[in-house]
């Protein structure tokens, strides 16, 4: 029996189109860059309207978000904004809806390009009902509530080792580099787990205690979901 409903449960995930643009077919992409909301919106060609829904799991962002990246990559779309994210709809199920499109590679660099620099993202756990985890900022102690991220701005005059588990936990440190990408850990698992897919592209690496997203857009699109500690 518990075979049985692992099996039905690893089935659940799934996707489908609300809406698609009247376009003439467009070539495989392979991208799926999150659009930031200061770049310029006439440079991305709306593609489909695509949700996914799974059933309520630890954790389901980043699922979700390689599903639909799957089917939206087929239609062409390499870009994307967030329509909706619904935790539980009632039924059981969580549903994210991304709003896909089409870019140049140019625009695509001008949209990296507007990413936040030197900045680092600390997430929890997806479900606000979750245990609070804790760590150290050289040495002063924080914690994360479920379903909320810390962040950290890099400055040039300033070092952060970020420690959990103590002395026999893991620890980061982190400078201010030039032009650095926005970077994100976990400290709970959460928007690691699916690092079996697409392998090559190095989705994320563990490191004991805190786990780095190497997927800047998938990370990006953790910050518009979860809230920020204060």
């Amino acid at each position: 029996m518990l075979l049985l409903f692992s099996s039905l449960a690893s089935f659940s995930l799934g996707t489908r189109i609300l809406h698609k643009a009247d376009i003439g077919k467009l070539p495989e992409a392979t991208k799926f860059a999150f659009i930031e909301p200061s770049s310029d919106s006439t440079g991305f060609q709306y593609v489909a309207l695509i949700e996914g829904n799974d059933l309520i799991r630890k954790s389901n962002i980043e699922n979700l978000y390689f599903e639909i990246r799957k089917r939206a990559n087929k239609l062409g779309a390499n870009c994307f904004r967030l329509k909706s994210f619904t935790p539980d709809n009632g039924n059981g199920e969580v549903i994210l809806i991304l709003e896909t499109f089409y870019a140049t590679d140019s625009v695509l660099q001008i949209n990296k390009y507007n990413h936040e620099k030197n900045v680092v993202f600390i997430f929890g756990d997806e479900k606000e009902e979750g245990k609070p985890f804790s760590f150290t900022i050289n040495k002063e102690l924080k914690e994360i509530k479920s379903g909320r991220f810390y962040k950290i701005e890099l400055t040039e005059s300033d070092e952060f080792f970020i420690n959990k588990g103590g002395v026999t936990g893991t620890t980061l440190y982190l400078k201010f580099e030039e032009a650095n990408q926005p970077m994100f850990y976990t400290l709970s698992g959460f928007g690691a787990s699916y690092q079996q897919f697409m392998q090559s592209s190095g989705i994320a690496f563990k490191t004991g205690g805190i786990n780095r997203i190497e997927n800047v857009s998938l990370g990006l699109l953790i910050t518009q979901i979860l809230k920020q500690t204060e």
